[in-house]
Formats: C-alpha cells, structure tokens, sequence
C-alpha cells in the first residue's frame, strides 16, 4: 500500500511541475502585431484595417487574443483615447464600448 501511495505522489509532481512555456512567435508576425497596436492607438479606422489585413489573421480572433501594452485592444485604445478604433474592435468582439469607458 505505501508503495502505491509513493508512486502517486510522484506521478501527480511529475505531472504538476510542468513547465508554463510561452509560444514562440515569428519575428515578422510579432512585427506585424506590433503595428497592429499601434494602429489602434493612432485612432486611424484605416491604418488598423490595412495592419489587421496584413496580418492575415482574422479580426474577431486578433481581438481575443492580443495584447498591447498588457491590455486587450479594447482597453488599451480607451486608455489611450482612441475612439474610433476602439469601437471598430469592440464591435468585433460585441463588447459595449460606452459601457467599458464607463468602467475605466
């Protein structure tokens, strides 16, 4: 029995001391982000249309999942006084944008 509960134990902490790794990420793709960010904070509809479609990922996706600044897209252009472009994403992720602003 105690042979059991030791070969438990060491299975669940070889299970739980798995390493948290972040993906890696193509240097052109971060690049291609990285405009993405700063096209929603110059509050240009346009420049963050061309910056999404040069991507070639899908809007309603880049909204979920990237980060500018340690903010989503939505907040962070709030944060930065972009409106235009932060309703823009906010639409693609059926967030209220008024409703975030009166949040913040």
């Amino acid at each position: 029995m105690k042979n059991i509960m030791i070969a438990g134990v060491v299975g669940l902490s070889a299970l739980c001391a798995t390493s948290v790794s972040a993906e890696y990420i193509d240097p052109v793709m971060e690049k291609k982000l990285v405009r993405v960010c700063e096209a929603i904070k110059s509050d240009s509809r346009i420049r963050l249309h061309v910056a999404i479609k040069r991507t070639g990922v899908n809007a309603r996706h880049l909204a979920k999942g990237l980060v500018c600044n340690g903010h989503d897209p939505v907040t962070f252009a709030a944060l930065n006084n972009a409106n235009k472009t932060g309703t823009l994403m906010a639409s693609r992720l059926n967030v209220d944008y008024q409703e975030l602003l009166a949040k913040l």
